[in-house]
C-alpha cells in the first residue's frame, strides 16, 4: 500500500481566491512548470445567479509575468462536473486547449491535466513553460474560485519543495 500525503506528494497551491465575478475576465495566479510532473488545475464555479456559459482558457508564457498569454498550442485531458450539488460524477470531456461550460443555474468545476512536457513550446528566443487560467464571461454575480494540485517533477519533504509561484 503507497502512502499519499497532499502536503508532500501533491502541493495545493491557491491559483485565484474565491471571487465573486466583476463582469469581465477572471485570471488566476500564474504558476511556473519547471519542476512539475503533472499540474491539474480545477475551476470551481457558481452560475446560479445569472445562468451564464462561462470560457476556461488555459494560458502558457515563458515568465510568470505573463506578458503575452499564449493559448494552449496541444488539446489536454478535461473532467467536469457541471452540478456539483446533485452529484460527485465527473465527466470525461473531449480533449480540447480550453472549456466552455453550460448555461445554467448550476455550480460547476472543470479540471485540466496538464503535462507540462506537452504544453511547451520552445521557439529561439523562449520556452513557454509558466502556466495560468482566464475565465471570459464571468458575470458579476457569478463566484469563482481555481486551485492547482501539482505533483512535483522530483517529491520531497514540504519545507524543500521548490517555489512554484515564482520563475
Amino acid at each position: 500500500m503507497s502512502f499519499l500525503s497532499f502536503p508532500e506528494n501533491l502541493m495545493i497551491i491557491a491559483g485565484s481566491a474565491p471571487v465573486e465575478g466583476a463582469a469581465a475576465e477572471v485570471t488566476s495566479l500564474p504558476i511556473s512548470l519547471k519542476n512539475v510532473q503533472k499540474l491539474w488545475a480545477v475551476v470551481y464555479l457558481n452560475t446560479a445567479g445569472t445562468s451564464g456559459a462561462v470560457a476556461c482558457v488555459p494560458q502558457t508564457d515563458a515568465l510568470v509575468a505573463f506578458g503575452s498569454a499564449a493559448v494552449l498550442v496541444n488539446a489536454v485531458q478535461i473532467w467536469t462536473n457541471e452540478d456539483t450539488a446533485a452529484a460527485n460524477t465527473w465527466t470525461k470531456e473531449t480533449d480540447a486547449v480550453n472549456f466552455s461550460t453550460t448555461a445554467d443555474a448550476n455550480h460547476k468545476m472543470v479540471v485540466f491535466e496538464i503535462d507540462p512536457s506537452s504544453i511547451r513550446t520552445t521557439t529561439a528566443a523562449t520556452s513557454e513553460d509558466c502556466f495560468r487560467i482566464s475565465l471570459t464571461a464571468v458575470a458579476a454575480t457569478d463566484f469563482s474560485a481555481i486551485f492547482y494540485i501539482v505533483q512535483p517533477r522530483y517529491p520531497s519533504a514540504v519545507g524543500t519543495q521548490p517555489s512554484y509561484i515564482l520563475d
